[in-house]
C-alpha cells in the first residue's frame, strides 16, 4: 500500500492554487512545510503535472544552480508557457516582483537517456550543442520568499518568474567561461558589466551531476532542452516597462520589454 506524504500534496495543492490566481501565500502551515530536498522536489513534479504536463506539455528547461563550489546543484523545472524567445514583451502586471539575472544556458544537441551508468563529463560537455545567452525573470509565489527558507524557495520552482532565450554560438567547449565578460543594460542604461561574474567561476562544474540528476529524474533529457546554469549579474530588481538587455561578447545577447 502506498503512503501520500499528505504534506507535499498540501503544498502543491498551496501553490498551485497561488499558480492560478496569480497571488502570494504569506502563511507557511508548518503541516506542509518540505522537510528534505527531496520533498521539494516532489512539490516541483506534482506542481508541473498540474500547470502544464497533465496539459500535454513537457518540461524543455531547466533551472539549475549552486551558490558555491562543492555543494550538490539544485534543480528546477520552467513552466514551458514562461519561455520566450529574445525580443519578446512580457506581461509582468501579475508579477509580485521583476528580478532580472544574466545567465547563459546549455542547450543539448542530442538527447540523453536513462542507464543504469551515470554520464561522464566528457559525454555531457559533447551532447551540448550550444551554448546560448538567456534572461531569466524572477518572481515568487512565497510572500515572505526572502525569510522562507531555502526548501521554499526550492519547492517553488527556485522562485523562477519566466525566462528569455537569445542567441548564442555551437562552439564554446574551449572558451575560458571563468574569464567570460557580461553585460546587463535597462533602457539602455548599464547596470552591470563585469568579467567572471559567476559564482562558480565556470558553471560547467556543476553540469555532470545535475544533467545526471535530471535524466534520472525527468526520464532523460530531449534534444533542444536547455540548462540555465546561474546568474552573472546577480539578481537586480526593475519595474514594469522596461527594457533589458543582456550581452554576453563573443557568444551573444538577449532582449526583452516588460510589459
Amino acid at each position: 500500500m502506498t503512503t501520500v506524504n499528505t504534506g507535499v500534496t498540501d503544498a502543491i495543492t498551496l501553490l498551485h492554487g497561488a499558480y492560478e490566481a496569480a497571488d502570494q501565500f504569506e502563511a507557511l502551515p508548518a503541516c506542509c512545510t518540505p522537510q528534505t530536498v527531496a520533498e521539494a522536489y516532489a512539490i516541483q513534479d506534482g506542481l508541473a503535472r498540474k500547470l502544464w504536463l497533465d496539459e500535454g506539455l513537457r518540461t524543455s528547461s531547466w533551472k539549475v544552480g549552486a551558490p558555491r563550489p562543492g555543494v550538490t546543484p539544485y534543480s528546477a523545472p520552467i513552466p514551458p508557457q514562461r519561455v520566450h524567445d529574445s525580443g519578446a514583451r512580457v506581461d509582468t502586471s501579475a508579477f509580485h516582483m521583476i528580478g532580472i539575472e544574466g545567465e547563459l544556458a546549455f542547450r543539448l544537441g542530442r538527447s540523453l537517456e536513462p542507464r543504469a551508468v551515470l554520464y561522464s563529463e566528457a559525454e555531457i560537455k559533447d551532447a551540448i550543442g550550444e551554448l546560448c545567452v538567456t534572461i531569466e525573470l524572477v518572481d515568487t509565489r512565497l510572500q515572505d520568499w526572502q525569510q522562507a527558507g531555502d526548501l521554499w524557495r526550492l519547492a517553488d520552482n527556485q522562485i523562477n518568474g519566466a525566462l528569455v532565450v537569445g542567441s548564442g554560438v555551437t562552439d564554446w567547449q574551449n572558451m575560458d567561461l571563468a574569464k567570460q565578460p557580461v553585460i546587463l543594460r535597462f533602457n539602455g542604461d548599464e547596470q552591470a558589466n563585469k568579467i567572471g561574474g559567476h559564482p562558480l567561476g565556470d558553471p560547467t562544474l556543476i553540469l555532470t551531476e545535475a544533467v545526471n540528476h535530471l535524466v534520472a529524474r525527468n526520464g532523460g533529457l530531449q534534444k533542444g532542452d536547455l540548462i540555465t546554469a546561474g546568474t552573472w549579474t546577480g539578481m537586480i530588481f526593475v519595474e514594469p516597462g522596461t527594457e533589458v538587455e543582456v550581452v554576453f561578447p563573443g557568444i551573444g545577447e538577449a532582449r526583452v520589454s516588460l510589459g
